[in-house]
């Protein structure tokens, strides 16, 4: 095993510096790996990983801008950069109505900090606890740059390529977690007797990008055998997640895709024969999964049935315990700051914030409302609400027509 953890994230690598010879987008191969470290070993490459004081965020945010800057060639005189006509490195000046919302969280983030500046006294220890917005913001603007110059064709190739590598991971998070092969070496988050059987639940090198192979696979014209077994590796890693909420949301994925192809007119006959497919699929593998891991589905089967078992969803448990912090979390923002929240504190002004640190691994809200309050949550939901409208229009915008001969 040791080979393989040295072996994978080397040839990933390699593959898309390879990628990037004739498509420089591929470049970005490199902080997505980074993303993706403990489901690719990309951890053990040490070289991007220093300075070790460092946390992985910031070594991530560094190799970005690293890739931004080989990308746009900038680090060379311009008569010598290959990027021959005039590129807006941030992408094009026309602000799309999606980004006037992320605009509006920038300038909220902004104020908060200030004032926290204002209260505090510790200018740089409140840009240490906003550097998480300050990273998104900042890696939105690069990404934006890059993307746009490299165009959809290629973006949708790198998009691919980044399928492929989850599946990897994918395989190898089933081999785990699934047939217990012990392929990473690390403690495991959960260790549960079930059935007289150990089981193991883990999530800190489950593949990240689930969502986004099971949105691609299905939107895919044509199922060739390699989507196919993407699709199914997928589902696979889902299955031995035992996670309620990964499976609902593979399930509204499936419904999304499908029902905008259905309302972008004269294509319902691909769409039942895309539904038919993946139901299908879903099927035969739940069959060999109930043969072959009898235990797992049982614990899997049990899991849902928990969730309805109060005599509602919302008697589940877990969400119950979500809601808990949510409203810990409000109760512990000053009351005169319940809009725009606590601001970035640190432990050592406000020891509340070392407990919201560790509450927010649960919950992505917890930090929102403790950081920028009503007014925060308010502006994160109405970027996702302006993110689905977007991909909502793209996704019912006709196809291309092709050009007359």
């Amino acid at each position: 095993m040791s080979a393989l953890r040295l072996a994978l994230p080397s040839l990933l690598l390699l593959w898309f510096l390879r990628r990037a010879l004739a498509e420089r987008v591929f470049l970005l191969g490199v902080p997505f790996l980074m993303y993706m470290a403990k489901a690719t070993f990309f951890d053990r490459l040490k070289p991007f990983w220093v300075p070790g004081r460092l946390e992985p965020a910031d070594h991530l945010m560094l190799w970005l801008v690293v890739v931004w800057l080989l990308y746009f060639d900038l680090l060379l005189p311009p008569r010598r950069r290959t990027v021959r006509r005039p590129a807006p490195v941030f992408g094009p000046r026309v602000v799309l109505p999606e980004e006037g919302v992320l605009l509006g969280l920038v300038a909220l983030t902004a104020l908060v900090c200030l004032l926290t500046v204002l209260r505090t006294g510790e200018p740089l220890a409140a840009l240490v606890e906003a550097k998480g917005f300050v990273y998104l913001f900042a890696g939105y603007l690069l990404l934006r740059g890059i993307l746009c110059h490299a165009g959809r064709e290629s973006t949708v190739r790198f998009l691919v390529a980044l399928v492929a590598v989850n599946t990897v991971a994918a395989a190898l998070f089933v081999l785990h977690q699934g047939l217990h092969m012990g392929i990473y070496d690390v403690t495991e988050y959960q260790v549960i007797t079930f059935m007289g059987q150990r089981l193991t639940r883990s999530f800190y090198f489950m593949p990240p990008l689930l969502g986004l192979a099971v949105a691609v696979s299905v939107a895919r014209r044509a199922w060739s055998l390699p989507w196919l077994a993407v699709f199914a590796v997928t589902v696979a890693a889902l299955w031995v997640s035992y996670t309620r909420s990964l499976l609902l949301i593979a399930v509204v994925e499936v419904a999304v895709v499908l029902g905008l192809r259905l309302l972008r007119g004269r294509e319902a006959g691909w769409v039942l024969r895309r539904a038919l497919a993946v139901a299908s699929l879903v099927a035969v593998f739940a069959v060999l999964a109930w043969s072959l891991l009898p235990v797992q589905s049982r614990y899997l089967a049990a899991r849902v049935e928990s969730t309805t078992a109060a005599g509602s969803v919302l008697g589940d448990t877990n969400l119950q315990n979500r809601a808990r912090k949510l409203t810990t979390t409000l109760a512990w923002v000053r009351p005169e700051g319940v809009a725009l929240g606590q601001g970035f504190v640190n432990a050592a002004q406000e020891p509340r914030a070392g407990d919201i640190e560790w509450m927010s691994a649960d919950l992505v809200w917890v930090p929102v409302l403790y950081s920028l309050g009503l007014l925060g949550v308010a502006a994160v939901a109405a970027l996702f609400a302006a993110a689905v409208w977007r991909a909502a229009a793209l996704a019912l915008r006709p196809p291309p027509r092709a050009a007359a001969g």
